[in-house]
């Protein structure tokens, strides 16, 4: 790489590393949220299929049925009623006929009135799946298109790492590992909104423990620690920061979007102040992380591939929301 000063070398493969890394999971969490479009325009669809094929069976019932006002129809005979009440043996035979047949023929055309409105109901319906059908293909292609280029940043990641020679790259994760264990460690200077602001003399108090869903949400959260960062998890198996939080509130009764962006549009935005163990702090620009805030200034999230669920400070990331759920 050519560069004379070896730690300068570290660092700025660290830094080209964590951006990689960062836009990987800005990617994963936007394939997230088009594969939450994609499973609703599929439940949508489905119910949109359901309806058509009731639709379909009532216009076919309705020709079924003007058929057989057809066939008892031309049962009466084609000629002119006049002509066939002279020719008929009995007139008051024939006059009785008459009026059966009259009102087929009144049936046959309320018949065909009806049917035409319900093929064009058909019609606006085959044209709602037609639509619907395109969204669903169009957010399911998103999806992996998104996750393709999640995979190919981290592996672009891993590639920049195979440049260094092994010794630097152990040096390097260890760097990594002690700058991250550090942020693991709740500080003075924990709820201080500017890095230069002076610390206070003691900790301020604890904030206010969550409570009612909010700890029921925390609870189950902290039961993740540990389990591995998988990009779209959302299991013991693995998970990753928006699949963690959807999970921990999802034992609390609210059901959340697997997705960071989607999770802050749904959640009551709070303050800072406002903060209570079990409320989500949401990051970066766009906003494509997310972890539970877990008092004294820290949070717990799904950090990284590679990484497990774990607690950090809110000061490592760019804060950029917060939220409570429900």
């Amino acid at each position: 790489m050519g560069y004379a000063d070896p730690q300068k070398k570290l660092e700025d493969v660290r830094k080209q590393v964590e951006e990689l890394e960062h836009k990987a999971e800005e990617s994963a969490e936007l394939s997230n949220e088009l594969t939450d479009k994609k499973e609703s325009s599929g439940r949508r669809l489905d119910k949109l299929k359901a309806d058509t094929k009731r639709q379909q069976q009532k216009v076919a019932a309705l020709r079924r049925h003007i058929g057989q006002l057809a066939a008892a129809d031309y049962r009466t005979g084609g000629m002119d009623t006049t002509v066939q009440l002279l020719l008929a043996k009995n007139p008051d035979d024939f006059l009785a006929h008459m009026t059966t047949a009259q009102a087929f023929a009144g049936q046959q055309g309320d018949t065909l009135t009806q049917l035409k409105v319900e093929q064009k109901r058909l019609v606006e319906r085959q044209s709602l799946v037609r639509a619907e059908l395109s969204r669903f293909k169009e957010a399911e292609e998103g999806a992996a298109a998104k996750m393709k280029e999640a995979d190919d940043r981290l592996a672009a990641s891993k590639a920049v790492l195979k440049q260094l020679t092994a010794d630097e790259r152990e040096r390097l994760e260890k760097q990594r590992e002690e700058r991250e264990e550090r942020e693991r460690r709740p500080s003075r200077d924990k709820d201080r909104d500017n890095p230069g602001d002076p610390a206070p003399d003691e900790d301020p108090p604890a904030p206010p423990p969550g409570s009612g869903r909010n700890a029921i949400a925390f609870a189950e959260a902290k039961r993740y620690i540990g389990v591995p960062y998988v990009f779209g998890g959302e299991s013991m198996s693995g998970v990753d920061c928006s699949g963690l939080t959807l999970k921990a509130w999802e034992a609390a009764g609210v059901n959340l979007p697997h997705s960071s962006r989607s999770q802050y549009a749904v959640s009551t935005k709070i303050s800072k102040s406002e903060l209570q163990v079990g409320d989500l702090v949401f990051f970066y620009g766009r906003r494509s992380h997310v972890g539970l805030y877990a008092g004294n200034g820290m949070v717990l999230h799904a950090p990284r591939p590679g990484k497990s669920v774990t607690y950090i400070k809110m000061s490592y990331m760019p804060v950029n929301g917060y939220g409570r759920p429900g």
